[in-house]
């Protein structure tokens, strides 16, 4: 009661002086608390934020090194099993593709022969064309030498005679004396304008053509005549028959045509030619010796180069040629082999075949 009685006595909720100054210090204090408190509250979360900041961009920063690394040894690890991959595979397929392997008696029975390279003569050649002619001295027209009768016919048309062989018979007009025609010349009677009974005067009565000799004659066109000489060698080519010859006449053309005549004379005993056929012919205009000289017949085309195939063994080996100067049969060979190589020189193809049937197996 006494203590109640104090508490709501008047005096005691009035301040003083001392009281005032007690109560604002206090206030100060706590207000100057509440600022540095949160001041303090700020920084720390500040930091705290820069902090985290900090850590999750070294995190992203290690990330993308981390991927940049593991990308760049990917890339790289495949660049190298790639070149490895590459680097196998061309040395796998050069070593499939640059041989076979054929034993001796498979290579003969395949008909495969070989035989060393060795220096020669390569002839070089220009090509003129023409056509197969009989010459002149080479047909006969025969007539009655004096006017009468025939008497007597004894050939056909078609039929084959001897020089000097009796054709016919006429009895003369003048002196009533039978008397025999003879053929000048062998060969094929080609014309017949003769019958017993009929009477002989100026016209011709047999045509006789001997076309066992025949003759080329190849046009010389103007770029090609300085180079054209009588005596030049001639090789000819016609319904795959082939023969040499020489140039014999350089004359001009019958019908003032740009060009001239070169008359090849032509061996036709095998009767492999006939008149009007056209003809094909290389003339040797200039001649060299080389070093290397290897049929035709063994160059091959080979993933797009020129190759002979060398004997080694069993062996047969790839070698990429590069040539020179080339007659039609021979080629000089300027790089590609050696002096005494053995190689493939006739079916030189069946080789070749089984290279590109390895090769074909290879990449399926």
């Amino acid at each position: 009661m006494i203590l109640t009685k104090y508490m709501f006595n008047r005096n005691f909720f009035t301040p003083t002086v001392s009281h005032r100054a007690l109560i604002l210090v206090g206030f100060l204090c706590l207000f100057s608390l509440t600022v540095m408190a949160q001041e303090n509250h700020g920084q720390e979360r500040t930091e705290s934020n820069s902090h985290s900041e900090q850590e999750a961009h070294e995190h992203e920063e290690t990330e993308d090194l981390s991927e940049n690394a593991n990308e760049a040894g990917h890339d790289h690890a495949e660049k190298a099993h790639s070149e490895n991959s590459d680097e196998h595979g061309h040395d796998h397929g050069a070593e499939e593709k640059s041989h076979v392997e054929i034993n001796d008696e498979m290579a003969r029975q395949q008909g495969m022969v070989s035989a060393k390279v060795s220096s020669g003569e390569i002839a070089l050649t220009t090509k003129l064309y023409g056509r197969a002619v009989v010459s002149p001295e080479q047909i006969s027209h025969i007539r009655a030498r004096f006017p009468g009768k025939l008497t007597r016919v004894n050939v056909n048309l078609g039929d084959t005679v001897k020089k000097g062989q009796a054709i016919a018979s006429v009895e003369s007009n003048n002196s009533l004396q039978n008397y025999s025609i003879y053929a000048p010349i062998a060969g094929i009677v080609t014309a017949k304008d003769a019958n017993t009974g009929e009477v002989a005067a100026e016209q011709i009565l047999f045509t006789i053509t001997n076309t066992g000799s025949l003759w080329a004659e190849l046009r010389v066109f103007p770029q090609q005549a300085t180079a054209i000489e009588r005596d030049q060698s001639v090789h000819f080519s016609a319904d795959n028959t082939q023969f040499s010859s020489k140039i014999e006449q350089i004359l001009p053309s019958s019908n003032n045509s740009p060009y001239q005549i070169a008359r090849v004379p032509i061996d036709n005993s095998l009767r492999s030619f006939f008149p009007g056929l056209l003809v094909e012919a290389d003339v040797v205009i200039n001649q060299k010796v080389v070093g290397i000289r290897i049929p035709n017949s063994a160059i091959q085309r080979y993933e797009g180069a020129q190759v002979a195939f060398v004997k080694d063994g069993n062996k047969y080996l790839v070698k990429p040629l590069e040539l020179g100067i080339s007659d039609g049969v021979f080629s000089e060979v300027l790089t590609g082999l050696q002096p005494d190589d053995e190689i493939v020189v006739e079916n030189s193809y069946l080789i070749k075949a089984d290279l590109e049937k390895e090769g074909a197996a290879h990449a399926h």
